[in-house]
């Protein structure tokens, strides 16, 4: 690795993804759509970043967090700006799926990955810890998530109650996408593509059995989505995939 190159950290690769982040795999996406290099760095311990989330990362003597305000910086820096070439209409739908599948989504799924018993048993198998640890801290890691989700709304819901809302967003994204290759535009992924991968990503590729995964493995366009996306930007990954949950 250059000393000078940019440094990613995000969590450790799962499910034939080179990390279970849904974050960290939306920005390695937007850093290869724009051709920056950088080096990989796994931390599973995202209390480490300046913002004690993930990913975040080093760039010289610059440690920074939140996807955003990241690709910010690389703009500025690196004079690598994605979606220039967007119209005022597509940005605006662009920004509205962004937040819908970052604010809204990613709660549905850490709310499946975290809270649902059927999730949190392929959580627990992350956890880089050893065995006498891991019944001592996963259940404090879980009941933070369980707080923080609570906290931010979705927690305050019945399971089948977040059942139903996950799924509506499942259809919205179906039906959004259609038979396009692509969310905004049909020439090229955006930032907004790189937002859905990370997140359907996650949900299609992984083996949770819990209720919106599952309903999300049965869309066929959002599955080849996903394997469009890995098959342009994790070529590397793409020839293995991890084996899919039955739908």
């Amino acid at each position: 690795m250059k000393s000078s190159e940019l440094r990613l950290y995000t969590f450790g690769a799962a499910w034939g993804l080179p990390t279970a982040g849904p974050f960290g795999l939306k920005l390695e996406t937007c850093l290869r759509m724009l051709g920056v290099p950088y080096q990989r760095m796994y931390e599973n311990d995202n209390r480490k970043g300046p913002k004690r989330k993930s990913p975040w990362i080093v760039d010289g003597d610059l440690r920074l967090g939140d996807t955003e305000l990241i690709l910010d910086h690389v703009a500025k820096k690196y004079q690598k700006h994605l979606d220039l070439d967007l119209s005022e209409d597509q940005r605006a739908r662009s920004m509205v799926l962004r937040r819908m599948l970052e604010e809204h989504y990613h709660q549905v799924f850490e709310y499946e990955l975290a809270v649902l018993d059927g999730g949190f048993q392929h959580l627990k198998k992350m956890f880089d810890l050893p065995a006498p640890l891991l019944p001592i801290v996963a259940p404090l890691v879980r009941r933070g998530i369980r707080k923080h989700l609570f906290e931010r709304g979705i927690g305050r819901h019945t399971p089948e109650e977040v059942a139903a809302m996950g799924k509506k967003d499942i259809d919205a994204l179906a039906a959004w996408l259609g038979d396009r290759q692509w969310f905004i535009t049909d020439e090229r992924p955006t930032k907004a593509d790189a937002s859905a991968f990370g997140l359907l990503a996650v949900s299609i590729r992984s083996p949770l059995p819990t209720p919106v995964c599952t309903y999300a493995r049965t869309k066929p366009n959002l599955v080849e989505f996903v394997d469009r996306a890995m098959a342009r930007f994790f070529s590397e990954s793409a020839a293995t995939p991890a084996p899919r949950a039955a739908a």
